[in-house]
């Protein structure tokens, strides 16, 4: 059977637990169905990859902190080499700026470059577009709560792999 364990509050019904489960794994395939992303890029002046997206964001979302590659390997969860062909691929495209380290000369540190930020700023867009037509009919106050609860539940995950 193995030494896996199921730790679970005693306060809810495991079909609850099963159902927000498998809620969760459905919305993270959402990005890659055939229909969501030919939705998505129909948005978009120019073509965009997934990847693109997904290490500009990285980028994005580290903030002043500048990212090394190692950075954005690890908020990808992709292996180091293929963050740099990523990097190395946005950088060529003019869509990320590569800075030495100053305190390193061997690493370098990632910055959006106006090109990149647009693009960002252009998927994040057409994102929020799909985003309110599939809500359209919903409340404000429970896309507000479902912010709210969605947030808590990525601070609680981020909380458990920091003790980790």
């Amino acid at each position: 059977m193995g030494d896996t364990h199921i730790y679970m509050d005693a306060t809810l019904e495991p079909t609850t637990l099963t159902e927000l489960d498998d809620a969760l794994f459905d919305i993270q395939r959402v990005a890659r169905r055939p229909g969501y992303r030919k939705r998505l890029l129909a948005a978009m002046d120019a073509p965009v990859e997934l990847s693109t997206v997904r290490v500009l964001r990285a980028v994005e979302r580290a903030g002043d902190a500048a990212p090394s590659i190692g950075d954005i390997a690890d908020r990808l969860t992709i292996d180091p080499s293929t963050a740099s062909r990523f990097v190395d691929q946005q950088v060529a495209a003019g869509h990320l700026l590569r800075h030495r380290c100053t305190d390193d000369g061997r690493r370098s540190r990632l910055a959006l470059s106006d090109s990149g930020r647009a693009l960002l700023d252009e998927v994040t867009a057409a994102r929020r577009r799909i985003l309110a037509e599939v809500t359209a009919g919903w409340d404000t106050a429970d896309l507000d709560r479902l912010g709210d609860l969605l947030a808590r539940l990525r601070d609680d995950f981020d909380h458990l792999e920091s003790q980790a």
